[in-house]
């Protein structure tokens, strides 16, 4: 999962926990009367909180609360959603004058028609994704049973090496799955 967005998540999460389990102590320490909390919770002014609640800019206050929430829930939620396609990357030698990009779409393309041809390998899917906000290139290789691991990691190997530098300092990362078939 993408840093930054793990760090919301978790803080989201921390924040709400925290405000819980302190009500919860709080509730349960005013019920079996230990002091000095049930103390202060008795000398909370009920009249004045229901006045309060009475009031008309305490339902748009509310309102934009429960906005605010959904907003953050939306965000949360979508950045945990099924991963989706980038478009294009801006290289970082892009200057002023005009913008380099290039389609990691066709990149994911020709790194599956390349490794297509490679003995031992019998199904080749190479993607682009855009997880979380961080852009990657998934390669997923099948491989036959009668091929040992070192043969296809040799075959694999080279690509991937090779994006890694092509991508260096950039947010583009390169993964690899191996699947293995079993033995028939």
């Amino acid at each position: 999962m993408n840093r930054s967005a793990s760090v919301l998540h978790r803080l989201s999460i921390g924040v709400v926990g925290v405000v819980l389990v302190a009500v919860a102590v709080a509730v349960i320490l005013y019920q079996v009367s230990v002091e000095p909390v049930a103390g202060w919770i008795s000398r909370i002014d009920t009249r004045q909180l229901t006045e309060t609640v009475g009031k008309g800019w305490f339902g748009a206050v509310l309102a934009l609360v429960a906005v605010l929430a959904a907003y953050w829930g939306w965000r949360l939620i979508r950045t945990t959603i099924a991963p989706h396609r980038p478009e294009q990357f801006l290289l970082d030698a892009s200057e002023t004058e005009g913008a380099l990009t290039i389609s990691l779409k066709q990149v994911a393309q020709a790194i599956e028609e390349h490794l297509a041809t490679q003995t031992g390998l019998r199904r080749v899917r190479a993607q682009a994704l855009d997880d979380r906000g961080q852009n990657i290139i998934r390669i997923t290789v099948d491989a036959r049973p009668d091929r040992s691991y070192d043969e296809i990691v040799g075959a694999l190997a080279p690509t991937v090496e090779d994006l890694r530098t092509a991508f260096a300092g950039s947010d583009i990362h390169v993964q690899a799955f191996v699947h293995l078939d079993a033995l028939e």
